[in-house]
């Protein structure tokens, strides 16, 4: 019993010496990660302002959508949304943190870069209920143009590639929607792993008896 209970307390002390070197593993990762932050952000403060005039700003182009079909259609209410966006500028900057974007430009451009980010973010959302609008109401074609102003644009909705990823795939349109799975794959967004599995599934779904 002595014996057993010798290997107990060994095992004991190997498994906590095991778990300290563990924590405190990750304990200095999370300083070096934490003095890093605050490295970087230090750096950050003291850029110096940047020229933003030449950014890849985002056009909404208005005559490119079916605004008078929407409107026909009792959809007037998205439609005045669009058209009050549309004096707006828009950057899409999802793939950046403040601190990226300081470092970048300076932080006495953040507000207005935040202000283009979120105005493209509205854009996208106002964009995204107008095509789930038409789709219920069977307006493929409808929903269709707008989904592809959608892309055109770099959206990174989920929703927006299931929506055409369907409306191509029930087209029989084997081009397009190679073209959108293409799109999926080279996109920069923390969606993009979600995206490329709904598109798998719509043509899984095709190939199920």
């Amino acid at each position: 019993m002595g014996y057993l209970n010798y290997i107990i307390i060994c095992v004991t002390l190997l498994v906590g010496f095991a778990a300290f070197r563990a924590i405190a593993y990750q304990n200095k990762k999370s300083k070096n990660a934490l003095e890093e932050f605050w490295n970087r952000e230090s750096e950050a403060n003291s850029v110096r302002r940047a020229d933003i005039s030449n950014l890849d700003y985002i056009t909404l182009s208005l005559d490119k959508l079916p605004i008078n079909e929407a409107k026909k259609l009792g959809f007037s209410d998205i439609c005045d949304e669009l058209t009050r966006l549309s004096d707006k500028k828009f950057l899409n900057l999802s793939s950046y943190s403040n601190t990226d974007l300081k470092l970048m430009y300076g932080p006495a451009n953040l507000d207005e870069l935040s202000e283009c980010d979120s105005n493209y973010s509205q854009l996208l959302r106002t964009l995204n209920k107008l095509s789930k609008e038409f789709i219920k109401i069977d307006k493929t074609n409808l929903a269709k143009q707008v989904l592809e102003y959608s892309m055109e644009i770099g959206s990174d909705l989920s929703s927006d590639f299931e929506m055409l990823g369907k409306i191509y795939h029930d087209a029989g349109d084997t081009e397009n929607f190679k073209g959108l799975e293409n799109k999926a794959e080279n996109i920069d967004s923390l969606s993009k792993t979600l995206i490329i599995n709904k598109l798998n599934n719509i043509k899984e779904n095709d190939e199920q008896p």
